[in-house]
């Protein structure tokens, strides 16, 4: 969505997180009375804890401990076998949880135990204890005066930020599973966006983004500023649209073209593919391309001119990449989708304002019309197996009473009803660009503003959705890995709960917006100053942060 290479407002923080991880053995339950027993046999079991529940006494006797940790943001997992004798009940729920009111008694595991059957119970949850707390069975749950409880291979594993445990060493990039093979079953692809001079071109990086991803979207170099070249036309020739207008267009190869090649060629050297980005945009398109005789002092045309001058450039652009296409890779396709329209709908979007008016686009046309357009010239010059996108920012917003002035979401939906409309047009997917924080948006529930709720307003219109820019901001609050890890995880079972299927229409593939967090577009960003983000997956050293082990644990 912005510009990748954006000159810093203001000098990054260089920050180290020192991660620890300590492991708790049964043998730290609360032992207050001859209730709880150690290292008996069970069942030809050794080390076995035996509970009777007629002799417990003191308050959640079935207890962890976990007071060393108090006011510290950790990840609890859990791991246990248990087993239940109860003259009374079939079944039990037993319920692992951390007595934390403040957090609303976060649940580790929860299992129904049949009654003299071994059962595995495993969970894990990031909590941040508001206190001195523990890790108890709640004893109402159970019919403790009848019960005898049986515990082996009791583990918990705590790992977080500047405890007092063994430190967690990073993993660099090429010391794990790739990403993509974790989410080869349930994406069509998984990539990453990159620049080109400060990342792309460089080998090494070229090597760990082909190792996790299996695409790439080019952050500024598919753009028309940079295919341009920033660089007025100076020699013409005549190009006939399609409406019979006749313009003059550039006579020579756009200088960005040169640029364009390396980079196919740098995908096809390391068997990636590609999402191009982007053909229509009112951002980082230059204001000439606009007006009469390419003139920045002129006015701006009429809409005849600019749909013969839009039909060109997108024909030019299509064009070339599919003879490059031919020419050096045996016609096979490196671009596999194309964002066509890029953040045409407005922020603050009701049913009669919807479109961004500010737009040069607009201003020509004063309607959706060049969108539709689009869509249509694209149609005619894309191959039919590549898919067409519209892509926007926010666009699980909505709802009109939302804090940020809301129904994007709508408008987006406007689109997609205005492009599948025309005859000769063709949308293939929504585009949700996803530059989200850790707080906002709610990723799913019964709300508008939803994240989830958007993806499935999306697909109901019959389109696949695309998440393009994924990245998550701390924003203005102290950024916490753990968090981060959280909220990759959530998103990410999210993602794979609407996932494409062959039966029907869903997410078809992922994109993380940058490479690691001292390169990220967010701390040029205004409303973060003074605020360092760490919005992606890999540290400055290509190291893995737990937010890329939350990934890998939403697709198990």
């Amino acid at each position: 969505m912005k510009k990748l290479l954006a000159i810093f407002t203001a000098m990054l923080l260089s920050c180290t997180f020192i991660f620890s991880q300590e492991t708790i053995k049964i043998s730290q339950i609360d032992a207050v009375s001859k209730g709880i027993k150690f290292d008996k046999k069970k069942d030809k079991f050794k080390n076995v804890t035996v509970i009777t529940g007629k002799k417990l006494t003191g308050k959640n006797p079935i207890a962890i401990d976990l007071s060393k940790y108090a006011n510290k943001e950790v990840e609890i997992k859990f791991y246990c076998d248990i087993k239940i004798e109860d003259s009374k009940n079939d079944v039990n729920e037993i319920i692992w949880m951390i007595n934390d009111f403040n957090e609303g008694f976060p649940e580790i595991a929860k299992k129904k135990v049949k009654t003299g059957e071994w059962t595995r119970m495993t969970g894990s949850k990031i909590v941040h204890l508001t206190g001195p707390r523990q890790l108890y069975i709640p004893t109402n749950s159970i019919d403790l005066e009848n019960s005898k409880i049986f515990l082996k291979d009791f583990e918990v594993t705590i790992t977080g930020e500047s405890l007092t445990g063994k430190p967690v060493k990073l993993k660099n990039w090429l010391e794990v599973e790739p990403l993509k093979n974790s989410l080869k079953s349930h994406f069509d692809y998984f990539g990453i966006a990159v620049g080109w001079n400060d990342t792309f071109a460089v080998p090494n990086i070229q090597k760990g983004v082909a190792y996790h991803a299996n695409s790439i979207t080019m952050g500024n170099e598919f753009k028309p500023d940079f295919i341009f070249r920033w660089s007025l036309p100076r020699q013409f020739k005549d190009f006939k649209g399609e409406n019979g207008k006749t313009v003059k267009v550039p006579s020579y190869t756009l200088k960005g073209f040169e640029t364009c090649a390396d980079i196919l060629e740098a995908t096809k050297k390391n068997n990636l593919e590609m999402r191009g980005h982007v053909l229509v945009w009112h951002s980082q398109t230059p204001d000439w391309f606009f007006t009469e005789n390419y003139d920045y002092d002129s006015e701006l045309v009429d809409k005849d001119t600019m749909n013969a001058r839009m039909e060109w450039y997108i024909k030019t652009v299509l064009e070339f990449v599919a003879n490059w296409e031919k020419e050096n890779n045996n016609g096979k396709h490196i671009i596999k989708h194309w964002d066509v329209v890029n953040e045409a709908c407005a922020d603050g979007a009701t049913d009669q304002k919807w479109l961004r008016e500010d737009s040069n686009w607009f201003k020509v046309y004063g309607s959706e019309e060049f969108i539709v357009n689009a869509f249509r010239y694209a149609n005619k010059y894309a191959p039919k197996d590549v898919s067409l996108v519209y892509n926007d920012y926010s666009s699980y917003n909505g709802s009109t009473r939302s804090a940020n002035g809301g129904g994007k979401t709508n408008a987006i939906l406007k689109v997609v009803d205005a492009i599948q409309a025309a005859p000769d047009a063709r949308i293939d997917a929504v585009g949700m660009q996803s530059h989200v924080q850790v707080e906002y948006p709610p990723v799913s529930g019964n709300v508008n503003d939803s994240f989830e709720a958007a993806v499935k307003k999306f697909i109901a219109k019959g389109v696949n959705v695309q998440i393009t820019e994924l990245d998550i901001a701390n924003a203005k609050k102290l950024y916490s890995p753990m968090k981060l890890k959280a909220k990759y995880k959530e998103y990410f079972e999210m993602f794979i709960r609407n996932k494409k299927t062959a039966n029907k229409k869903g997410i078809e593939g992922v994109t993380i917006w940058g490479v690691t967090d001292d390169g990220t577009w967010l701390n040029s960003q205004s409303q973060y100053k003074g605020h360092t983000q760490y919005p992606l997956l890999f540290t400055e050293n290509y190291e893995c942060k737990p937010a890329f082990f939350g990934i890998v644990e939403a697709a198990e």
